[in-house]
């Protein structure tokens, strides 16, 4: 009986863990690292009825950079989250005001602190980035 018990409780106990693995995976692989609600992030930056447009497409495209740049390889996936990332600061630097960008970057840095803390897939830390 006591034998039978060991059993029962290490096999519970690996179960659980490779529960605990496969959601890991999973949301390391599904999300991208940065993706925030377009209505949140117009509300933050305060967007005016011009920045909207442009800023809702540029978000577009740095989601599905970091989409795409889940899935290739642990070797290239740095240097696209990178290139994803300043790409993406060129492009709002170019339609934010200095008060804006200075919010978005504010944005990006605790969001990728957070990713850290997390765990989650990070991208390099942008806070010296200039305009």
């Amino acid at each position: 009986m006591r034998r039978l018990m060991c059993v029962v409780a290490v096999l519970g106990l690996f179960a659980s863990i490779n529960v605990v693995n496969a959601s890991d995976e999973t949301r390391a692989k599904g999300s991208a690292p940065f993706n925030v609600e377009f209505e949140r992030l117009s509300s933050y930056l305060e967007l005016s009825a011009n920045q909207v447009d442009e800023v809702y497409g540029i978000n577009k495209y740095f989601i599905n950079q970091q989409k795409k740049s889940l899935k290739s390889s642990v070797e290239e996936r740095d240097g696209q989250i990178r290139d994803a990332v300043y790409g993406n600061l060129k492009l709002m630097c170019k339609v934010l005001d200095d008060a804006q960008y200075r919010k978005y970057l504010v944005l990006l840095n605790v969001t990728n602190n957070n990713n850290h803390l997390e765990g989650d897939m990070v991208f390099p830390d942008v806070y010296m980035a200039e305009r």
